[in-house]
């Protein structure tokens, strides 16, 4: 039987998880590519503990040129079209044919759709990060607002993440009577994928820190001085320092492939992560993964790293004739810091039956511990 070609589009956690699971199942007559536009990816997931220099740069980077000690081919390239009938992706280093596909390309980022924003700071993106982390390390008094553009977003506990580790930082310094911060979310409650329950203790938390939260408050617009944000309750705020998370969507090659269809993000099947049409898949943030009351498998990188695997197991599954493997069951947990020293954890079952299974723990030092070494593991390729 001639080899069979696996094709990745991109080096995030779920992209790298479903090669190196393929890679690792398949004998070295077939091919398994990954393509990325970069060859150094950054952890979004340490950026809170970034911008107060509780995390260096070059703790937070890897180098996808090293999947080649794994016997996967890397591909730096920006990917200019994908062909699911042709079975093909052109790409500015050339065209690549394929016998599966795994699309991994994340969401991207609309700075543009909340007029201003680019006046304004941010922690979404590595360069964005390092800039609001300068813009912090002189920052002594006054009101900072976080404000949420709109929803799904990438690791939905990261604006109550980082308004807890700023209170931390402060505090530290010994300036948190001077700092008020305000966090706006379009929702009703905080972190409604978590269910009502983490909503709750959530806001107490909050609450308990001196963090002003308001909700059903999307950020609408920042004035030219990025210093005035005025939100879709008919509210404004003004603040010496604004923070925005933007509004996600999908990547303009994915949306152009016509496999969402006239849907926001990539339908899949929930139990095998497949498109509409065979042997393409789709995982991570550009894929819509229903839980059941409106809601979705949350835009985090653990879950990505779990379809991957799923998808990685189930292609050799196909390609090696072989029993395909159990389902996707929607398993994983974020880490939501509340300081440079305890992390408390958000997740559970998304997919269980009757309905999610979610908790939030305590915030506690071996928490912290547990968030360090999955970073270290994501640095080293074990995730």
């Amino acid at each position: 039987m001639p080899g069979k070609k696996v094709l990745v589009l991109g080096g995030g956690f779920g992209g790298v998880a479903a090669a190196r699971t393929a890679r690792s199942m398949l004998d070295a007559s077939h091919d398994v590519t990954l393509i990325d536009r970069n060859r150094l990816t950054h952890l979004c997931g340490a950026n809170p503990l970034l911008i107060v220099g509780e995390r260096e740069p070059a703790q937070t980077g890897r180098s996808l040129g090293r999947l080649a000690n794994r016997g996967i081919n890397f591909v730096e390239a920006d990917i200019q079209h994908i062909d699911t009938a042709g079975r093909s992706v052109a790409t500015s280093s050339g065209t690549f044919d394929y016998d599966y596909l795994v699309v991994a390309l994340g969401a991207d980022y609309d700075w543009d759709a909340v007029p201003g924003a680019r006046e304004a700071y941010s922690f979404y993106g590595f360069d964005e990060a390092r800039r609001l982390r300068r813009r912090l390390s002189r920052f002594q008094r006054g009101r900072i607002v976080i404000a949420v553009a709109g929803m799904p977003i990438k690791c939905p506990p990261a604006p109550f993440e980082t308004a807890m580790v700023l209170n931390w930082a402060f505090r530290r310094r010994g300036t948190r009577s001077d700092v008020n911060i305000h966090v706006f979310i379009p929702e009703p409650a905080p972190l409604g994928v978590a269910g009502p329950e983490a909503g709750v203790q959530l806001r107490k938390d909050l609450d308990d820190r001196g963090i002003a939260l308001h909700t059903g408050a999307a950020a609408r617009e920042v004035d030219a001085s990025g210093r005035e944000v005025t939100f879709s309750d008919g509210s404004s705020m003004r603040a010496d320092l604004v923070v925005t998370v933007p509004v996600h969507r999908l990547p303009r090659v994915v949306a152009e492939s016509g496999m969402a269809g006239d849907r926001p993000w990539i339908p899949v099947a929930p139990a095998t992560l497949e498109t509409r049409t065979t042997d393409v898949f789709a995982i991570g943030d550009v894929n819509m993964v229903p839980t059941g009351e409106g809601r979705a498998i949350p835009k985090a990188g653990v879950f990505a790293s779990g379809e991957g695997e799923t998808v990685g197991r189930l292609i050799t599954s196909r390609i090696n004739e072989t029993e395909p493997p159990a389902p996707y069951d929607g398993t994983g947990h974020c880490f939501l810091a509340y300081s440079g020293t305890q992390s408390a954890l958000v997740g559970g079952t998304f997919l269980a039956e009757g309905g999610p299974q979610v908790s939030v723990t305590r915030p506690t030092p071996s928490g912290m511990l547990r968030k360090e070494r999955f970073e270290q593991d994501w640095r080293r390729f074990r995730i």
